[in-house]
């Protein structure tokens, strides 16, 4: 949906606290995703609609922090009730994706994190995290201080603008750890916020025919009769955004020639 506006996110610098603070309004972010899943054929089931909209905001907020060449990408599974929210982002291009699974969910006992990271020039690293409960923002906080080492806080300031402040070397945990909402909302009054940056975000996949075949090569090469059965064409939806695709096994199995 290359059509969709950009969003902005804009990160400050907290002097005296040594804190990053990123804000953006995401409502133009999230009708995207919903007309993306509308022309999709996918309905965002209702109990997961509250923990995609904070898992793509979350990741966005994320990004605006990381450096410019960088990618990430967030997968959360939760047990109650089960689903998998998956989010990424790219710096390099400004785009952020989301996906829900509500089926075929392996099951495990425990919420688990995963955190996948590309920097430039560097191999992609994972970091697997457990937290407690099921409110999505609130389990980004876990990653952070788990995973991330560092604290970091997610608050509302309205119903789709969403901020972050997250340590930073020499931190003012204290203060830090005591905010609430009521502090967030006066912070440009109590704190001198220094503008660090505005990066420009917008809902794009980048899915394509021949990267679904990409995807499928694998799998084709292990079981392909079992992929197709009796038919010659087989429809996926892409891991990523949930973009329904078309495949045909001659079309397959020329690309599996292809990159063999």
């Amino acid at each position: 949906m290359t059509n969709d506006p950009d969003i902005e996110v804009r990160t400050y610098f907290a002097r005296g606290k040594n804190a990053l603070v990123a804000r953006a309004d995401f409502s133009g972010l999230y009708a995207a995703w919903y007309l993306h899943r509308m022309d999709c054929g996918l309905a965002v089931p209702p109990e997961c609609d509250q923990g995609a909209r904070d898992a793509l905001a979350a990741l966005t907020l994320h990004c605006a922090g990381r450096p410019p060449k960088e990618s990430c990408a967030w997968t959360i599974h939760i047990t109650s009730p089960r689903m998998n929210l998956f989010a990424a982002g790219d710096n390099a291009s400004g785009s952020v994706v989301a996906n829900v699974f509500t089926e075929n969910i392996r099951e495990i006992p425990n919420n688990i994190f995963y955190a996948d990271v590309i920097g430039e020039g560097k191999a992609s690293r994972r970091s697997t995290t457990a937290f407690e409960g099921n409110d999505v923002l609130n389990a980004v906080e876990q990653y952070y201080t788990r995973s991330e080492q560092r604290p970091a806080r997610f608050f509302r300031h309205g119903e789709e603008d969403l901020v972050m402040v997250a340590a930073q070397p020499d931190c003012a945990l204290d203060w830090l750890r005591g905010l609430d909402r009521e502090a967030v909302m006066r912070l440009d009054q109590d704190v001198e916020l220094a503008l660090l940056e505005t990066r420009c975000y917008r809902f794009v996949c980048g899915c394509n025919h021949e990267r679904m075949l990409d995807f499928l090569v694998p799998v084709f090469r292990r079981q392909g009769d079992e992929l197709f059965g009796s038919e010659q064409t087989i429809r996926i939806h892409c891991p990523r955004c949930g973009a329904r695709h078309a495949v045909t096994r001659e079309a397959l199995e020329a690309h599996a020639k292809k990159v063999s």
